[in-house]
């Protein structure tokens, strides 16, 4: 479970990182890449909130 956790904070951070510079360039293929990162979390961790990411974040 731990492995788990552990790879679910890390594709956060980068599907934060993703989506700060597709807000900043609006790139399709950078809305895409935050789509299919997101699905990959909610698949290991369906229960995932993306709030509290941010707000850690922002």
């Amino acid at each position: 479970m731990r492995g788990n956790a552990r790879r679910v904070r890390v594709k956060a951070r980068r599907l934060l990182r993703l989506y700060s510079q597709w807000h900043e360039t609006h790139r399709e293929d950078l809305q895409r890449r935050c789509v299919v990162l997101l699905g990959e979390i909610l698949l290991v961790e369906p229960r995932f909130s993306l709030r509290h990411e941010f707000q850690k974040a922002f």
